[in-house]
């Protein structure tokens, strides 16, 4: 006798009313997802298929579901709380949450779940989502205690207490530029914030570029940023003393696996970092940065992105969540003239462009029309 698949007990009218009250701000996947037990599942599961397991999965369950392009999601309780494995086509997260209940997999959390995936978040980040949903609640969680924290993929224990970086104020105006040229263009306008994100696997030139773009910015107001290149950024600071004309590092998420962060800290330096959603926020918040860069935004061409654009709908949730977290908050990706304003109405102090400057005719006359987009508080 063949095995019927059956689905996880899902609250229906839960899942409808999120998907109604936010389809138009996400967006809705035009297949829906389901949900199953891991026993109960398709022998050949798809792409929009989730399976709920209730403890670990053997390996050769985990090889098979992978193979297939399904979501794995193996709950196992420790104490007081779930411990979740979210195993995706975008990679394995882990998270701890308090247990509020005695179902690992409730119909409420199944159908939060699965709203959240037709909402176009990926799995990582609709688990987060369906944990942080307040029981009864119509509102999108914002709440930050709620949300759960990350195990895996974590640069601390999230019991762990650390010490949190330099705080930033409002960051106002921020352009990313690819060389040494740029920051000198740029210094004399006294542009806000600047970043230098110089691209090269040489260590002589890295250096050379970080000194001479360091240079550059005394005497003027701009704060500047290095990109990536935390170690040699460390060292000219500390060669140079508080006056180096180094503000901060900024690093994205595949550099903090490498990056020694205490060295950071003990620098003086700030620390920004780019976040692209809900887990990588909560694994960032737990080292306490100077800001967040949130994006992207809108569609950008200057670098390959990880995720599709966030849209404005997203941006406006992250930054709700995060601003009483970490309140120095930047937008980033796709930013301009023509939405600046927009971006800036969210609420975060600062909005990073790249072409905006980079391609205009007039780089003294765009970056002070920029600026002066920005409210005067911001300044």
């Amino acid at each position: 006798m063949t095995r019927r698949p059956v689905h996880v007990p899902s609250d229906g009218p839960l899942r409808a009313a999120v998907l109604e009250h936010y389809g138009e701000t996400f967006g809705i996947d035009d297949k829906p997802w389901q949900a199953w037990r891991l026993e109960d599942a398709p022998e050949h599961p798809g792409a929009h298929d989730v399976l709920l397991s209730d403890g670990e999965a053997t390996e050769e369950t985990i090889a098979r579901v992978a193979a297939s392009g399904a979501t794995l999601i193996e709950t196992d309780r420790e104490g007081g709380q779930w411990i979740d494995t979210v195993r995706s086509p975008m990679g394995t997260w882990v998270f701890s949450v308090a247990a509020d209940s005695d179902q690992p997999h409730s119909a409420a959390f199944v159908a939060v779940l699965l709203a959240s995936l037709s909402l176009h978040f990926p799995a990582h980040d609709a688990l987060a989502l369906a944990r942080a949903w307040a029981p009864g609640s119509a509102d999108w969680p914002a709440d930050f205690a709620r949300f759960p924290r990350v195990r895996h993929a974590a640069l601390v224990a999230p019991e762990q207490a650390v010490e949190p970086f330099a705080p930033c104020p409002a960051l106002g105006l921020y352009v990313v530029v690819p060389s040494v040229e740029w920051i000198e263009r740029l210094a004399p306008l006294n542009v806000p914030t600047v970043q230098l994100r110089f691209k090269s696997d040489d260590p002589a030139a890295v250096r050379a570029e970080i000194a001479r773009a360091a240079r550059a910015m005394q005497g003027s107001s701009s704060r500047l940023f290095i990109n990536d290149h935390w170690q040699a950024a460390i060292d000219y600071h500390v060669a140079n003393g508080a006056q180096s004309g180094i503000y901060g590092i900024h690093l994205g998420q595949e550099d903090l696996d490498d990056a020694d962060l205490d060295a950071i800290r003990a620098s003086g330096l700030r620390l920004g970092v780019s976040t692209h959603g809900y887990a990588e926020m909560l694994r960032v918040a737990a080292i306490r940065p100077s800001y967040l860069a949130l994006g992207a935004i809108f569609p950008t061409t200057t670098k390959v992105m990880p995720t599709q654009p966030q849209g404005m709908g997203r941006f406006r949730a992250y930054a709700k969540l995060m601003q009483p977290v970490i309140p120095s908050l930047v937008g980033i990706g796709g930013v301009n003239a023509t939405n600046m304003r927009e971006v800036l109405a969210v609420g975060v102090g600062s909005a990073a462009v790249v072409r905006a400057v980079t391609e205009a005719d007039d780089v003294p006359a765009a970056v002070a029309h920029l600026v002066s987009l920005f409210p005067a508080e911001a300044l």
